[in-house]
């Protein structure tokens, strides 16, 4: 006996031939009236047949029904989509130039142990398994910062996987850590120990052959007076539009900054202060006599169009730190900045606001650690930005630099003074050396061999600050 099913929702109609098994009328084909996610449905068998619908629609009561089978996803496939796309962050924009070498790298790293792995094998055994694998390749350090690295990249190109439907999940979002906070080197412990140390180490710059490593001496100082980071220091620009990085309001009090990641809008300025006063002085005076043709504060030797490079302050500090006796790192002079405020009794959330950060003075206390209890109140050391035992780095620069030869000379023979230098110094005698620095930091050449001839001297006006007194004096 055949019984008829009604049309339901406009569903076709369907004959019963036995039991749990319609044929449509249309076209023949037999289904099964079963359930699915608790709503009751039709779901075709597959066949115009009777006796294989039978067959197969026993074996799925039976729980028999053989699975399609699925070609498996790769890592690999995961990785270099990722790159295909260039590294996009959460808002799917462009990672800046810094971000994106870094995940350029350590996607690199990955493909050569994930190259061949499915997807279902992505498990902590496995990441701990690279993890062995990875320290031992690291060249510096213990390798567990640089695992952590890679496997960030790792669970950001899943998580990139999964809004492409490439990956239904990311395998990677509960991942352990192996960089543990007893492994971390905070960045107070590399930082100099008060303005005289800072002043020493930039005066090894100052004092060091060739232009370059005097640019790194002045880097040294602003990222110690601004808390700035190397890649925002390096943004500066004399010739700046209003807002822009390096501009200096009209009133001479506030440097316009431009901060990393994401903390523009915190707040893009840093006060003048009076240490810093006299440092952007100095760097002015000092650059519009050798770089007078770049745009940056810390120009390149190389390249007039173009800053220092971002590694090279960090190299150079490591040969430095040797003759400091202590071990000096760039980030550690955002960490002097923070404790020279902390002395003079600021607290932590007015601080974070100073470096641009939104937490509330959280980050502060986390990275930077605690204070003694008498510095909240006011009664701190009141560290100086300026050294106390000695004069500023910066007035070593003319014994410390070699002045460029003049090019209408023909030879290496000494330059000679002008005619109206020897009167420029002061009633000084034609046989005296020029000195090498007057008071206010104004400073002329070096002194050179002797020679039969007249010593050589250079008088320069560039200095930014008011001349209370005459320059030079008689010795």
């Amino acid at each position: 006996m055949k019984f008829i099913a009604k049309k339901i929702g406009g569903s076709p109609a369907l004959v019963l031939v036995e039991s749990g098994i319609y044929r449509k009328t249309s076209n023949g084909c037999y289904y099964e009236r079963t359930q699915v996610r608790g709503k009751r449905t039709w779901r075709s068998l597959n066949t115009n047949n009777l006796k294989h619908a039978r067959e197969e629609y026993h074996r799925r009561r039976a729980g028999l029904v053989k699975m399609e089978k699925i070609a498996p996803v790769f890592v690999g496939k995961v990785i270099r989509k990722y790159q295909a796309d260039e590294f996009p962050d959460q808002h799917r924009q462009k990672r800046p130039a810094r971000m994106y070498a870094l995940e350029k790298r350590n996607c690199e790293n990955l493909l050569k142990f994930w190259e061949r792995l499915p997807v279902e094998e992505v498990t902590l055994a496995n990441c701990d398994r690279y993890h062995d694998w990875r320290c031992k390749k690291v060249k510096r350090g213990d390798g567990h910062r640089a695992v952590d690295l890679d496997l960030n990249t790792l669970s950001n190109a899943f998580y990139w996987a999964c809004r492409c439907e490439l990956v239904k999940s990311n395998p990677l979002a509960t991942r352990t850590r192996y960089c543990t906070e007893k492994h971390v080197r905070h960045c107070r412990e590399t930082m100099p120990t008060d303005a005289d140390q800072l002043h020493a180490l930039a005066r090894i710059f100052f004092e060091e052959r060739g232009y370059r490593s005097a640019v790194l001496g002045w880097q040294v100082l602003i990222e110690a007076m601004t808390g700035l980071r190397t890649c925002e220091a390096l943004q500066l620009r004399v010739d700046a539009a209003p807002y822009q990085a390096g501009w200096i309001t009209p009133d001479g009090k506030s440097l316009c900054v431009c901060r990393a990641k994401g903390q523009q809008n915190v707040n893009p300025f840093v006060q003048i202060h009076s240490g810093l006063r006299l440092a952007l002085d100095g760097l002015f005076a000092w650059k519009a006599k050798h770089f007078p043709k770049s745009p940056w504060y810390f120009p390149s030797a190389i390249d007039d169009e173009a800053p220092v490079t971002s590694a090279a302050l960090a190299r150079a500090l490591i040969r430095a730190s040797k003759d400091i006796g202590k071990k000096i790192t760039s980030h550690g002079m955002r960490a002097f900045y923070v404790t020279v405020r902390r002395s003079h009794g600021i607290n932590d959330a007015q601080i974070a606001f100073e470096l641009g950060h939104t937490t509330g003075g959280t980050t502060v206390a986390a990275v930077y650690g605690g204070v003694p209890p008498h510095w909240l109140a006011g009664e701190g050391p009141k560290m100086s930005w300026l050294p106390t035992i000695a004069s500023p780095a910066w007035e070593s620069i003319s014994s410390g630099l070699k002045e460029p030869p003049n090019p209408a000379q023909s030879s290496d023979a000494p330059a000679k003074c002008p005619p109206q230098a020897s009167t420029a110094c002061s009633g000084a005698s034609p046989e005296q050396d020029c000195p090498a620095k007057g008071p206010n930091g104004v400073q002329s050449c070096p002194s050179r061999r002797k020679s039969s001839g007249q010593p050589p001297c250079v008088i320069t006006n560039n200095s930014l600050i008011s001349l209370p007194t005459p320059p030079f004096s008689n010795n």
